[in-house]
This record gives C-alpha cells, structure tokens and sequence, in this order.
C-alpha cells in the first residue's frame, strides 16, 4: 500500500524568511518524511519558517507531533515558526492540541 500524496514545497522571500507550503494529507505512511523535511529546513536557521497548511487536506496526529517536534527544535535554534491560514481539520487538530501555544499566527 503506498503512502497518501504528500507535497512540501519551500522558497525564501526577501527577508530571508523560508515559507514552506504543505499540500495533501499528512498522515502515518508519510509523517517521517514530513519531519525530516521541517528538520531539514530548520538547520539553515531561518529568522523565520511559516508553514502554510491551507492545502493541507489532513494532518494526523502524527503529522501534529511533527509540528510540535519542530517548533520545539525551532525554539532551541531561535527560530520564529509559525503555522499560516491552516485548513479548517488541520487547524482544528492544532488548536485542540494547545489553543494556548504561539505556534498558530
């Protein structure tokens, strides 16, 4: 059985600021490889890496792990991350997580 479609795309804007956008469904066949793409990202230390999920279909619970992975790496590497315009589930998931956490924008 393969794994549903997942797409990371990524660029820098004028500021240096890397703008990662997530595109299908983040599930358990491919959250590794979601992780290690954020972990990727992170080691060039940009002052900021948002993540936009408002193509993101769906972000399981391991997809949240992910993310709450990387915003903890994020914090020991001083960079601002930040999830952008997070599709309706994908927001729902997050904020049930920690509605308090300054990881949505």
């Amino acid at each position: 059985m393969s794994s549903p479609a997942l797409d990371v795309t990524w660029s820098a804007d004028s500021h240096g600021h890397t703008v990662v956008s997530v595109t299908g469904d983040v599930t358990v066949g491919n959250a590794l490889q979601f992780k290690r793409q954020l972990q990727w990202l992170l080691l060039a230390q940009p002052p900021v890496l948002l993540l936009r999920l408002n193509n993101a279909r769906f972000v399981g619970a391991l997809g949240v792990e992910c993310l709450a992975a990387a915003y903890r790496r994020a914090n020991l590497l001083g960079v601002d991350m930040r999830v952008a315009a997070p599709a309706s589930g994908a927001g729902r998931v997050l904020h049930l997580t920690d509605p308090g956490d300054a990881l949505l924008s």
